[in-house]
């Protein structure tokens, strides 16, 4: 909720690429672990594949967002220079 919370009110754009990224990624990686924890103790295993695929989703947006090259633009954090 907090990753739709952040996309939607336009809050990222007024950030640094590189507290948009972290706090994204920290979403991502936190919601990948619970719900990896809660499919572990078998507690509603719908809900939890549904948070496991939209952590996924959340981290592999952050990475096309910020880390990747996108029609002859540099990357907005470039990982090597």
């Amino acid at each position: 909720m907090t990753f739709v919370l952040l996309f939607f009110t336009g809050i990222t754009p007024k950030l640094n690429s590189y507290v948009g990224a972290t706090i994204y990624l920290i979403i991502g990686f936190a919601s990948l672990v619970i719900s990896l924890y809660l499919a572990g103790k078998k507690f509603l295993l719908g809900i939890s594949f549904i948070a496991f695929i939209f952590s996924l989703l959340i981290i592999c947006f952050t990475i096309f967002i910020y880390f990747l090259p996108e029609a002859g633009m540099p990357p907005e954090i470039p990982l090597f220079e």
